[in-house]
């Protein structure tokens, strides 16, 4: 269920722009300020457990927090002790998560904290449940949870369910090693969570404030059909088979062949008919009225089903016809097209409010464009400002990086005007949205907490490899170097030669040929061409490039010792035939050069060498983890039938 929260109280926007930006220690000390002038205390001091729980990632202090407000705060509030049981499931203590939730859900009955409560209690009931699978240094992985992620997968994901289990191993493993080397403190890992953090909340306003709005009631839809009743009805139709010929005679004849046997009508038509409609069986399709000749529509919609029609004259052609099924002309009941309806005014409802939605914060937003910032003209060193909204400095650098990042399809240009204002305009639109949702407080709501819970494990697992292997590997130049001098053979060129050839089947018709082009040999295209029974004899006699261990051994042996522009005697490679060859080229063994191969050296090194980083810690981190599995291997049929059948016969002997 995904739904806005109300907000708390008005937050001022000095603050807001504080979050905006990620500053996020500055907010906390703004927090506390507030809390030092004792107004709205216990609101800031919820404010700051926010600011520890989403932005920075302390789920402790967060927890320490909420507990805080709860115990001294003598109004009781549902959102606090959902808070409390947020942090506490994200700091992996599910029991008391499960705890948390159950105070929402029992004494805070109100729609949709419930609703959030009911689903937190669902996701800490699965880590709670006491089948066990695995444990990773006393962290369980349940039955429940490996059942759920192999029911996401397929149908046969069942039989691989230790495979599953290994990978969920892997991944709990990844994340607890991505935080005990301070993986969340990098700035890969910050930069990465942001942007996915505002990908996510873009995600949770459509869904909350666009399309959860946008289904249309049944009394619109009702008023829909009724206003757009042409749309729904069908044409008459008629299905069948046809055989169409251009002879009287022959239509007649085979008219007459069908009254006496009517299963006949496929083969007859594929044997004689001329339409198109042959191929298959003389299979129409579906015909509506006036779709056809007006002496054909006109017997077609009037004719019988399964009775023979024709013949049918018409455009010189004659045909014969028979109608297998006959649909009058109707209108879609609304049931027929209910979900139709509601599709197209879904689809419409979502602009609509897409619309509204941005005019309203655009409405309420102080925002400016400098667009002339970015032409040619003005453009310097300086990173100049090229929007402010409430208060918040867009930089060209940002638009620029933002323009690199989207697929080529979608890049814009930024000398363009036009094109650069609607670039602007969409990075404004979403500031205010991302503004929105945070003052809305969405990382509360259970649509973003189901993928957040999913998304951090991802980016925590990216962060860990960055840090230990990515940012900890690389390649000098003189290993690249070395590489290249001790794997010289792997950059050969072999040895190739391009040739002319005449292949004929008589020996002395090749040497006469051989005779006349040591006169002329530039007439080796032609007599190529006019003579040669070999394929290349079409083009010439040219061969293209030749490697050795492609052609016959003798060819060879003449070919690449053969001077460039001599002609070969006469040879023969096999008991009919005679070739007579020009070498046109010569291309001796070399190697591709280090400045040619040298970057690709570097790259296939360098992933070589982060692949045995990343495995050697893995298998660190495997060894030194304490595992334990419980999956209990699973039966076989055949054994168990087996089985079954020795112990029959051992009761059989025994009585």
């Amino acid at each position: 269920m995904n739904l806005i929260l109300l907000l708390f109280m008005a937050l001022p926007q000095d603050y807001m722009n504080l979050i905006m930006q990620g500053k996020y220690v500055d907010a906390v000390n703004y927090c506390d300020a507030m809390i030092d002038k004792g107004k709205d205390v216990f609101k800031w001091q919820i404010e700051k457990g926010d600011i520890y729980l989403d932005k920075i990632g302390d789920f402790g202090k967060a927890t320490e927090i909420y507990s805080n407000v709860i115990e001294k705060h003598k109004k009781k509030d549902g959102w606090y002790h959902y808070r409390l049981a947020l942090a506490l499931e994200m700091n992996e203590d599910y029991l008391n998560a499960a705890k948390s939730y159950e105070v929402v859900a029992t004494q805070f009955r109100k729609f949709p904290l419930d609703s959030f409560a009911l689903n937190g209690v669902e996701r800490c009931f699965k880590k709670n449940y006491q089948d066990f699978v695995a444990t990773i240094d006393g962290y369980n992985i349940t039955r429940l949870e490996l059942d759920e992620l192999i029911a996401k997968r397929s149908t046969f994901a069942k039989r691989d369910e230790k495979a599953i289990l290994d990978q969920m191993i892997v991944m709990r493993l990844l994340f607890a090693s991505a935080i005990k080397n301070s993986v969340r403190e990098t700035d890969f890992f910050k930069d990465a969570m942001e942007d996915k953090k505002k990908s996510l909340l873009l995600e949770e306003i459509n869904a909350v404030e666009i399309a959860g709005k946008a289904l249309p009631t049944e009394k619109k839809m009702k008023k829909y059909y009724r206003k757009n009743k042409k749309n729904f009805e069908l044409r008459e139709e008629i299905k069948g088979k046809e055989i169409i010929v251009e002879s009287d005679s022959l239509a007649k004849f085979l008219l007459d062949s069908l009254e006496k046997d009517i299963e006949s009508f496929n083969t007859l038509a594929k044997l004689h008919s001329t339409a198109a409609t042959k191929r298959s069986s003389g299979n129409m399709g579906v015909v509506y009225r006036d779709s056809k000749p007006k002496s054909v529509d006109k017997a077609l919609f009037k004719a019988k089903l399964n009775e023979l029609i024709g013949v049918i004259q018409f455009d010189d052609k004659f045909g014969i016809y028979l109608v297998t099924e006959h649909k009058p002309k109707r209108r879609r009941e609304f049931d027929e097209v209910r979900n139709q309806i509601e599709a197209t005014l879904k689809a419409e409802n979502i602009k609509s409010l897409e619309e509204k939605f941005m005019k309203n914060l655009k409405k309420k937003a102080k925002f400016e464009i400098y667009e002339d910032i970015m032409s040619d003209s003005a453009r310097v060193t300086e990173d100049k400002v090229v929007a402010i909204v409430n208060g918040r400095e867009i930089l060209r650098s940002f638009v620029e990086k933002r323009n690199e990042s989207q697929p080529n399809f979608a890049r814009v240009n930024l000398t363009d005007s036009e094109e650069l204002k609607k670039l602007l305009n969409t990075i404004i639109e979403e500031e205010l949205k991302i503004e929105w949702a945070e003052r809305k407080k969405y990382f509360l709501n259970d649509g973003f907490v189901a993928k957040w819970k999913v998304e951090t494990e991802g980016l925590m697992a990216n962060g860990l490899y960055r840090k230990i292997v990515v940012d900890a590997v690389s390649i000098d130049s003189q290993e690249v170097k070395d590489y290249y001098e001790e794997h010289k053979e792997e950059f050969k060129i072999l040895e190739t030669v391009k040739c002319q050839e005449i292949v004929v089947d008589s020996l002395n018709f090749a040497k006469e040929i051989r005779k006349f082009l040591l006169e002329n040999p530039e007439k080796f295209d032609s007599l190529a061409k006019e003579h040669s029974i070999a394929p290349t004899g079409k083009r010439g006699g040219t061969t293209g490039s030749i490697r050795k261990g492609t052609k016959p051994k003798k060819f060879e042996d003449i070919a690449f010792k053969l001077p460039v522009g001599s002609i070969s005697k006469v040879f023969s490679v096999d008991d009919s035939t005679y070739t007579v060859i020009k070498l046109v080229e010569h291309n001796p063994v070399t190697y591709r050069t280090f400045n040619e191969v040298g970057k690709n050296i570097e790259t296939g090194l360098l992933r070589q060498k982060q692949r045995e980083v990343a495995d050697a810690f893995l298998a660190k981190v495997r060894e030194e983890a304490e595992i334990e599995i419980f999956l209990s291997e699973p039966e076989k049929e055949g054994e168990t039938k087996e089985e079954e059948i020795k112990k029959e016969d051992l009761n059989e002997k025994k009585e």
